[in-house]
């Protein structure tokens, strides 16, 4: 059976009193005056960064002024407050305030996009806006999409008499309010997706799903409460400091992560002494890139992270050469479970990324701790009942489907799409029911307990009406040294699907791959059961998700490349 298995929360927990501000509360009552939040602001003219500094406890009493701020307008248990604010330490207080009132963040990444951002929001119908001025001065125009909200709030200056200062809630004189009495299985979030298969879709995460997380990356990555971290990833804001540990928040000097400034990094790390640092892989390309062409090491780093999109091996091996006293590991997850499975890069570099660059995919690891994971028959149909799925045998590639503590269990506003991704299991002993999700990817169990990725459903390619996967082709590809990026995609010729290899190479190669080049990588795939006929070298870097500029967006290179078809070459 392909198959793995872990220990799964009990059945009872999923009921029990639980607010997971608590976490963060028992933190500060252990070690009030230990640092908590430090913010990078402006360089001084030293060029050196002003730090925002946040001990614990005042982290702890910001949170509850502003929840005693948001309770005096009406916001209490339930209400839907959507979030659209720079990701800052505030940003901490914030969702922790709503967090211990029982009120429901909406976190939105507004780089997905002003259309699907709009239609979010209009999804979401939000109670309440916290937003910067510049969406207040917008939003009148479109009354549609905040005809739900009713209580309006701004982090920077009031701009109108129904809109509320954070900065005046934060002084209210009003009763703290006492902790809401929420349940485990309570909505404590709501996460939209990065959109990368379609519309984004809402999470919701409740309050035993962040427990259950945040435990789990305790566990998994073997946190010292006493260390420090660097969150590239705003996410991390949050769980560092349920951990005790304190966060720096740098100064990536662009809100876009493909944009960020490397050298910020390398400075907040070394003021701080960071040990642990969480990117998407573009961040890690650009500061390891960095590092290596100015001989610099991290060498407080004992543990790097990164996720959001596969990892190539050469990316690997970099990061762990400039962090000589630390260790790399690469989770696999989504916004709906995360992690799912964890890879350390010794295993990487030592036997799976060979595999990888021979079409075996990318492998991910062993489940974590917590998780079930299945393989099962691909379909496209909704699949109701556990009882329904067909599991498929060790090596054999299939959906990736989980269930576990920390896995969500529907998407906000969204019955068909949870439909689609849900699987109900009857636990005939109890009466219990199980939710596990079915991922979108595709992928597979080797014989050492290893999951492996292949590549998401929605980009399998075809020729002849056998199946391609996108990951498995392209890491071939990303292996090659003057290559950062391809992408597996159809185009139609002679009315027939047409496998077509898309390339994004390092910038300083960009013009410098030749015809003869591109045949030569034609001809590797060939060589590992790729009939891919057409390359084409995209002039520019390849369109990605707004959050992570990791997942490409392989729909839009498969219709440039059908519009471009004269420009593609050929295997003689």
């Amino acid at each position: 059976m392909n198959v793995a298995v872990a220990d799964t929360e009990p059945l009872g927990e999923r009921q029990t009193l639980f607010n997971v501000f608590s976490l963060l509360e028992e933190q500060a009552r252990i070690e009030p005056e230990k640092l908590a939040m430090i913010q990078a602001g402006q360089r001084n003219k030293h060029g050196q960064f002003e730090y925002r500094k946040q001990s614990f406890a005042k982290l702890v009493n910001e949170i509850e002024s502003l929840s005693a701020g948001f309770a005096q307008l009406g916001i209490g248990q339930g209400s839907k407050v959507l979030i659209l604010v720079k990701p800052d330490i505030q940003l901490v207080s914030v969702t922790y305030a709503l967090f211990r009132l029982g009120a429901i963040p909406v976190i939105i990444d507004p780089a997905i996009g002003f259309s699907r951002l709009l239609h979010c929001i209009e999804e979401a119908a939000p109670d309440a806006l916290l937003a910067l001025p510049l969406v207040h001065a917008i939003r009148p125009l479109f009354p549609r999409t905040f005809k739900s909200v009713r209580i309006f709030i701004t982090n920077g200056c009031k701009i109108s008499p129904r809109v509320h200062r954070l900065q005046k809630l934060m002084q209210t004189n009003a009763p703290v309010p006492a902790v809401a009495p929420t349940h485990s299985n309570d909505v404590a979030a709501i996460f939209f997706t990065s959109g990368s298969t379609g519309i984004p879709k809402g999470v919701e995460s409740q309050h035993g799903h962040m427990r259950a997380q945040i435990n789990i990356m305790r566990d998994l990555f073997d946190f010292d409460r006493h260390e420090t971290d660097l969150a590239a990833f705003p996410v991390t804001m949050l769980v560092s400091p349920a951990l005790g540990r304190t966060c720096v928040v740098p100064n990536l000097g662009s809100l876009h992560p493909a944009k960020c400034k490397p050298e910020n990094l390398v400075q907040a790390i070394s003021d701080f002494n960071v040990a642990a640092c969480f990117a998407s892989p573009i961040v890690w390309e650009r500061l390891s890139l960095y590092c290596t062409e100015n001989n610099l090491q991290l060498s407080s780093i004992h543990c790097a992270y990164s996720g959001g999109a596969p990892i190539p091996g050469k990316l690997v091996k970099r990061v762990c050469d400039i962090i000589p006293n630390g260790r790399m590991l690469t989770p696999y997850g989504a916004t709906e479970a995360t992690p799912i499975a964890i890879m350390d890069a010794e295993e990487i570099l030592a036997e799976t990324a060979q595999l990888t660059t021979k079409g075996h995919g990318v492998c991910v690891g062993r489940p974590v701790a917590g998780l079930q994971v299945l393989i099962i028959s691909q379909q496209a149909e909704a699949i109701a009942d556990f009882a329904d799925i067909t599991l498929l045998p060790q090596g054999q590639r299939g959906e990736i489907i989980t269930q576990g503590p920390l896995v969500s269990e529907r998407y906000h506003g969204r019955d068909e799409a949870t439909r689609m991704a849900k699987i109900t299991e009857l636990d005939k002993a109890t009466g219990a029911t199980r939710i596990w999700h079915r991922t979108g990817d595709i992928g597979y169990f080797d014989d050492k307990g290893r999951l492996w990725f292949c590549g998401r459903i929605s980009h399998i390619t075809y020729h002849k009406n056998q199946a391609f996967y996108s990951v498995q082709a392209e890491e071939i590809v990303n292996a090659e040294v003057d290559i950062w990026r391809s992408a597996l995609v159809n185009v139609e010729v002679n009315q027939e699907q047409e496998l077509v290899i898309v390339l994004e190479p390092h910038s300083e190669h960009r013009k410098t791959v030749s015809t003869e080049r591109q045949q030569r990588i034609l001809q590797t795939l060939h060589a590992h059961g790729f009939p891919v006929k057409f390359s084409f070298v995209f002039p520019q870097a390849f369109p990605v998700d707004r959050r992570h500029n990791s997942k490409i967006e392989r729909p839009t290179l498969a219709e440039w490349a059908q519009k471009n078809m004269i420009k593609g070459v050929t295997l003689l």
